[in-house]
């Protein structure tokens, strides 16, 4: 039976004293998003997809570790009609495309891993390879301050999504950033500043 102490909201499936329901903001999108997960990053407390499920429940993802599932969601994508958001050698930057090829892209796949592991998963699957990478020249400042990055530019796969999302539908999904950063800043709440960059 679950403690009270460890009861978790129905909603937002946080424990109750971290709940989040009354932020969530009421967001859409034209696009498909689906986000292919490393299992370690959906077991992390920091991690955003949980927050980017909520804000956009259309949304789809898929553990890395099921190889089965993987195969077969990325089989069903479109290389055509959907993009991969990842820095590769060849990827383009999402702000340059022009509108015509703009307004083809149905979807985007996002990888929600740590950046070693986020490249390993890019070199190993060769399905990723039939889709065009888009990257990003000018993103926003990143605002997921309660977690280590790589480098100033890095964003939080909620962001990543929030700015690739509006780079081609012209949608406006700062709700989503302010979001992420409110629902963090309550959740960490209790945690000392010293502790909030802790892996």
């Amino acid at each position: 039976m679950q403690s009270a102490k460890r009861a978790r909201c129905d909603d937002c499936h946080f424990l109750t004293d971290q709940c989040v329901c009354k932020w969530i903001p009421v967001l859409s999108t034209r696009l498909k998003i689906l986000i292919l997960q490393d299992p370690k990053e959906a077991q992390h407390a920091k991690n955003t997809v949980s927050l980017l499920s909520l804000g956009l429940p259309s949304m789809e993802c898929v553990s890395t570790v099921n190889q089965e599932a993987l195969i077969n969601t990325l089989r069903q994508k479109d290389p055509a009609k959907w993009c991969l958001v990842f820095p590769s050698d060849d990827a383009v930057f999402i702000e340059s495309i022009d509108k015509g090829s703009i307004a083809e892209i149905e979807g985007l796949i996002l990888l929600d891993a740590t950046w070693r592991k986020a490249k390993k998963l890019y070199l190993t699957e060769p399905l990723l390879h039939a889709f065009n990478a888009v990257c990003f020249s000018r993103p926003p400042v990143g605002q997921y301050s309660i977690r280590k990055s790589p480098s100033v530019q890095s964003l939080s796969t909620l962001e990543a999504c929030a700015y690739a999302i509006e780079q081609v539908t012209g949608e406006d999904m700062q709700p989503l950033r302010e979001f992420m950063v409110v629902a963090q800043e309550w959740q960490w709440r209790k945690q000392p500043l010293s502790h909030r960059h802790l892996d």
